[in-house]
């Protein structure tokens, strides 16, 4: 596996300025957040880890995701009906998965006249090595994997690496026994 770049650059990560722009203002959304550039979305299935990261900044609910626990699977959604083109699902990708196609004539009232069916995707679920439970994406297990196994020689990352396999609950768990155990060894 070839390694994953730890992110793609994005106004967040670069700290753009957070200038408050009213609603509906370019790149702006009334509330202190970052400029970003503004345009139709695009999702590049192959890139995506189905964090959600995409589906928390959309105000408008055109991204959703849904997790079918009986079937194991993640579905992923893009409804661009509902989307106003703020272009927060791209900068907030870590991976680029999300990106924006830029073209001043093509905005959503004109999209409206010939609407796209929404897009779907489906993700593979990752069973909790301890539990059973679901709690990721096969696919951001191995992009978080591949971060930690980067950081070589540090003792942390090496430790998160081994518990990735883990859910939030166990490791949760583990922590608090480990906690426990370091805390009866000091008393001893």
């Amino acid at each position: 596996m070839s390694p994953l770049k730890p992110r793609v650059p994005n106004p967040i990560s670069q700290g753009a300025s957070r200038a408050v722009r009213p609603h509906g203002a370019a790149g702006g959304n009334g509330i202190g957040a970052p400029a970003v550039p503004q345009g139709k979305p695009h999702h590049d299935f192959g890139r995506c880890i189905a964090c959600a990261a995409c589906a928390v900044a959309c105000d408008t609910s055109a991204i959703r995701i849904f997790v079918d626990e009986d079937e194991g699977m993640l579905v992923w959604t893009l409804d661009l009906t509902d989307c106003t083109w703020c272009g927060r699902c791209a900068a907030v990708c870590p991976t680029g998965a999300m990106g924006l196609v830029a073209d001043s004539a093509c905005r959503p009232a004109a999209f409206a006249d010939d609407p796209e069916p929404p897009k779907r995707c489906l993700f593979a679920l990752r069973e909790c090595a301890s539990c059973g439970r679901y709690y990721a994406t096969n696919k951001e297990v191995e992009y978080a994997s591949s971060l930690l196994e980067q950081e070589e020689g540090n003792a942390d990352a090496a430790r998160a690496l081994a518990l990735t396999g883990i859910c939030p609950d166990c490791k949760r768990t583990h922590d608090a026994k480990a906690a426990g155990r370091r805390a009866g060894m000091k008393r001893a």
